[in-house]
């Protein structure tokens, strides 16, 4: 997504083309992702001569909500509260990280009540 983000309007030879010094990309493993993005509405894709092209329908930021949501739902049984649970009791998080996760949750908690204005 990030190569649709950037480049705008794509066809598959080109998304390929820009991962390729990443890794080692064949040109249908590029084409299937392009068309499960588009049957999931990531993409929308209209054909130009022999190719299609594809182009981003959604935001890089809902995109990530979407996908967040996908975990959750898959992993979590749709608790966001267990997810985030899963982060908290591992000790991959700094006393800072918490904090911050701390003042956000409480951030929320106050603007959903009405007693602070939103920034």
């Amino acid at each position: 997504m990030d190569v649709v983000w950037n480049r705008g309007a794509v066809t598959v030879r080109q998304v390929q083309d820009a991962l390729q010094p990443d890794r080692e990309l064949a040109y249908t493993s590029v084409l299937t992702m392009m068309q499960v993005l588009e049957r999931k509405g990531f993409v929308g894709a209209r054909r130009v001569g022999r190719a299609n092209v594809y182009e981003a329908t959604v935001s890089r930021d809902r995109f990530g909500m979407r996908s967040v949501m996908d975990v959750v739902n898959s992993f979590f049984a749709g608790s966001v509260p267990a997810m985030v649970s899963q982060f908290v009791d591992t000790e991959r998080l700094s006393e800072k990280d918490l904090l911050k996760l701390q003042a956000l949750v409480e951030d929320a908690v106050a603007r959903r009540n009405g007693d602070v204005a939103p920034e």
